[in-house]
């Protein structure tokens, strides 16, 4: 069994995937969501996943304006003032935290995230028997 400090390293990586369950859009904070911003507003919701997925540390440093721009067009919004208005949005309804520290996260992602980095981490400790080459005779 890993330890808890080999599964939070392995759970700051990058994910190469993450759980999105079949019906995340009967969920109230989904629901909030859709109903304020629609159907846009939910695939930026899922868009904004997967670039917190893709981060070390799945936070999504925005104090910088440059930053801010480069999300804003990421997700296809009109700007960084756009940007603040949705995450202010994704916040209000639960989605969201903004620490006030410039990042944005997500308590969904991290559980993402430390599911992942478990698996990653007790993959490491040799639990499933690991594939030889395939050696030819040519």
């Amino acid at each position: 069994m890993a330890t808890r400090d080999e599964i939070e390293e392995e759970a700051a990586r990058p994910m190469a995937y993450f759980s999105h369950d079949s019906d995340a859009a009967h969920d109230i904070k989904c629901r909030r969501l859709i109903r304020r911003l629609g159907m846009a507003g939910y695939g930026r919701w899922w868009r904004l996943c997967e670039l917190l997925a893709a981060t070390d540390g799945h936070r999504l440093s925005i104090e910088a304006e440059e930053d801010a721009e480069l999300y804003a067009e990421e997700l296809q919004l009109g700007g960084a003032c756009e940007l603040t208005d949705f995450l202010l949005t994704l916040q209000d309804v639960g989605l969201v935290e903004l620490p006030g520290d410039g990042t944005v996260r997500s308590e969904r992602m991290q559980r993402n995230a430390d599911l992942f980095g478990e698996k990653r981490a007790n993959g490491r400790l040799g639990g499933r028997p690991r594939k030889s080459p395939v050696k030819t005779n040519h």
